[in-house]
């Protein structure tokens, strides 16, 4: 075990990217298969909609619950969590009680897990300098490529039920060494200083159609392109090689400026992908859509990151509002009123493309 200095910025840094590559690998072996695990058991597009409101809306008292506790208890109920969702999973039968339980247990598993480890990224790495945000990128995306794989493996061979067990058991280890951090988080919540530009609101806010698209793309690539886990999991590794591709070699070279471009290209790749037919094709498309994905992301992040280092936790907690509260709008209006996963695709894709105006050079 390492024995961590507070003090030593590099070690931080260091034991950071183990955990995030860690946890990542983790929960990376069967997050993308879940609405098609839903799927699977019998429930309809317009139950997996609710299903996602439902987590949605729960993630905003998640989100605060999370930033107002201690961190160290939250990493290890949310790991004991995330594996306990799973194991209900692979018990429960279809129903609508079960599916609502289900979202709650998984969005407290998840939400808890992704706000602390932004929270983690703020307080102990400078991201003043840009290679930092590649530098956790890159760990995360090696860690969901190397999770992908695996997890094709797992969901074919294994039982709902033990991968739920492997995955609690690696979730243990994944958050050991950051137990032995100490003074990481904020004494208290307070918003009087917080200062968010319009601009960075209506991203946040359309940035999340970017967000409900990825979350909903297997099930869709799923029931119109291949109905195969495993073409499931081998198009989301093309995605995620892409996307690690891009911040080895492309992302330092693209500026502000260029993003527009970028987002165009993007949303036109996705809008082919809805009307390709042919699994082969589809994993070129794929490639193309993780060089996109990945430059948004990108920009994402350092819209986020942009902030105040001394009030991290009021800043993210403001964030996580805004985004949760515009998403569980935007999926309200998707279970009540579309209910067209391809509709809802493309709805996403526009709002994807207004989004790239609202980032200033």
């Amino acid at each position: 075990m390492v024995n961590i200095n507070n003090g030593d910025y590099m070690t931080n840094k260091g034991i950071y990217n183990f955990f995030l590559f860690m946890s990542t690998l983790t929960r990376g072996l069967v997050e993308v298969f879940s609405v098609i695990f839903l799927y699977n058991l019998g429930y309809s597009i317009n139950n997996i909609l609710l299903f996602l409101l439902i987590m949605y809306i729960s993630g905003i008292l998640v989100n605060y619950c999370s930033l107002v506790v201690n961190t160290k208890i939250v990493l290890i109920i949310s790991s004991i969590l995330y594996g306990i969702s799973y194991l209900y999973l692979s018990i429960m039968n279809n129903s609508i009680f079960n599916l609502i339980l289900f979202a709650i247990l998984l969005s407290f598993s998840s939400y808890s897990y992704h706000v602390i480890r932004h929270y983690l990224a703020m307080k102990m790495v400078d991201y003043d300098k840009g290679k930092n945000i590649n530098v956790i990128l890159i760990v995360m995306y090696g860690a969901v490529i190397l999770s992908n794989l695996v997890g094709i493996v797992l969901v074919n061979k294994l039982s709902i039920m033990i991968n739920s067990v492997i995955i609690m058991f690696l979730s243990i280890i994944s958050i050991i060494p950051i137990l032995k951090l100490d003074n990481i988080q904020d004494k208290k919540i307070t918003f009087k200083n917080i200062k968010i530009t319009k601009d960075k609101i209506t991203f946040s806010i359309l940035e999340q159609f970017k967000v409900i698209l990825m979350e909903i793309q297997p099930l869709f690539v799923y029931l119109y392109i291949n109905k195969s886990m495993y073409y499931v999991g081998i198009f989301n590794v093309v995605i995620n090689l892409a996307s690690l591709i891009v911040m080895l070699f492309i992302t330092k070279k693209i500026k502000k400026h260029h993003f527009k471009y970028t987002n165009l290209l993007l949303c036109l790749v996705l809008i082919l992908k809805l009307n390709m037919k042919g699994s082969i094709m589809l994993l070129f498309i794929a490639l193309f859509e993780g060089i996109g994905m990945k430059i948004y992301e990108k920009f994402s992040l350092d819209n986020l990151y942009d902030l105040d280092k001394n009030q991290v936790n009021s800043y993210l907690l403001l964030e996580e509002f805004i985004f949760f509260g515009s998403k569980s709008f935007i999926m309200s209006i998707f279970f009540f009123v579309i209910k067209d996963i391809k509709i809802i695709l493309y709805i996403c894709i526009i709002g994807i493309f207004i989004s790239s105006f609202y980032i200033k050079d």
